[in-house]
């Protein structure tokens, strides 16, 4: 894997959840109720001028659980976001389906995305691989 030396500490792997960022998020999802964190995730994405890579890599783990919430649930998804899951609205998880969408899209641009802008080198095609598989699933 091949990634600046700022993001290299925190990640080691390319999956939604192989980071600190996103580890650390699961225990904020968690501790909510109904689509607040995860909105709040998507949205952040949304309205920054660049979206900064712990940032990025919480988009992905909310569009996960999204995903998940519409059925279709990565094998990799953390046993306590499933369970959190089991516990929610999940309409109204699912619903956030095209905010994910939007808001995966930007994480996926690197003029747009520090995150994307860390992922390069041979590493750079199965990360990006990984987010259209995550952007199929959200459709």
């Amino acid at each position: 894997m091949v990634l600046s030396s700022s993001a290299v500490a925190g990640a080691w792997g390319t999956g939604s959840f192989e980071n600190d960022d996103a580890l650390d998020w699961i225990s904020e999802c968690t501790g909510s109720q109904g689509t607040a964190a995860l909105a709040a995730a998507l949205e952040g994405a949304l309205s920054a001028d660049v979206v900064d890579a712990p940032e990025g890599a919480t988009v992905v783990a909310a569009a996960e659980v999204v995903a998940a919430a519409r059925g279709k649930r990565s094998a990799t998804l953390p046993r306590a976001l499933s369970a959190w899951l089991e516990r929610q609205p999940r309409a109204q998880i699912a619903s956030l389906a095209p905010l994910a969408h939007k808001a995966l899209a930007r994480v996926g641009q690197p003029r747009s995305s520090e995150l994307a802008q860390l992922w390069s080198g041979q590493e750079a095609a199965k990360w990006k691989a990984q987010m259209a598989e995550l952007a199929a699933r959200l459709r």
